[in-house]
């Protein structure tokens, strides 16, 4: 009786450190597949961030405002690379700036404003029929006054700021262009009648939040 209870234990105790090492494997395997897709994404896009300064609805119209004509007025063309857009977008950070303040100015509004390139974590976003996991992003930032208010934001690199992201053709092209296959396909996963990448996106998007909590 008392071997086979010795037995018993011991076979127990190698079931249980087999499933240990089989959890442990898997929770490995997700946080480096959430990871490395997450970052395929962020580190080849260059978001446009505009917050406003709190989020009254007259602060809010003056960000819609900014944003709108900041846009208007820097619709530039980038460089084909990442690093050139963004050397690029470090030289003209002042003119954001200026500019920004001016169109605050004829608005009514004395608020002061910063502009600068930073890394920002952005929650999962939807823009039009494309969703961004959730994670670390580079942008450029541009705050009203306290910066308090809801953001808004888009995609200055792909040059997505001026497409609307409905119209497929040129938003994949363009994002295909920047970011890997399997990126691309997650980010576009609302498109796709395959659960497996419904499923995949929901592990970047846990496995994202959880690194921010």
């Amino acid at each position: 009786m008392i071997g086979w209870l010795k037995k018993e234990s011991k076979i127990l105790l190698i079931s249980l450190i087999i499933g240990v090492l089989f959890a442990s494997g898997v929770a490995a395997y997700t946080f480096a597949y959430a990871v490395t897709v997450q970052r395929s994404i962020s580190e080849n896009v260059i978001r446009f961030h505009v917050m406003a300064h709190s989020n009254s609805a007259e602060e809010q119209l003056l960000k819609e405002y900014v944003k709108t004509e900041i846009l208007e007025e820097f619709s530039i063309s980038l460089p084909n690379y990442i690093h050139e857009t963004r050397e690029k977008f470090t030289n003209m950070l002042p003119e954001f700036q200026a500019h920004a303040e001016k169109v605050i100015r004829r608005a009514g509004f004395d608020h002061e404003v910063t502009a600068k390139i930073t890394h920002v974590f952005f929650p999962t976003t939807f823009y039009g029929n494309i969703a961004f996991p959730p994670g670390m992003y580079e942008a450029v930032q541009i705050s009203i006054g306290d910066g308090n208010g809801e953001n808004w934001w888009c995609l200055m690199f792909p040059p997505l700021c001026y497409v609307d992201m409905t119209a497929t053709d040129e938003s994949r092209n363009l994002l295909a262009e920047a970011i890997s296959e399997e990126g691309l396909r997650l980010i576009l996963h609302q498109e796709d009648s395959s659960p497996e990448l419904v499923i995949r996106f929901r592990v970047v998007e846990w496995w994202q939040n959880a690194r921010r909590e």
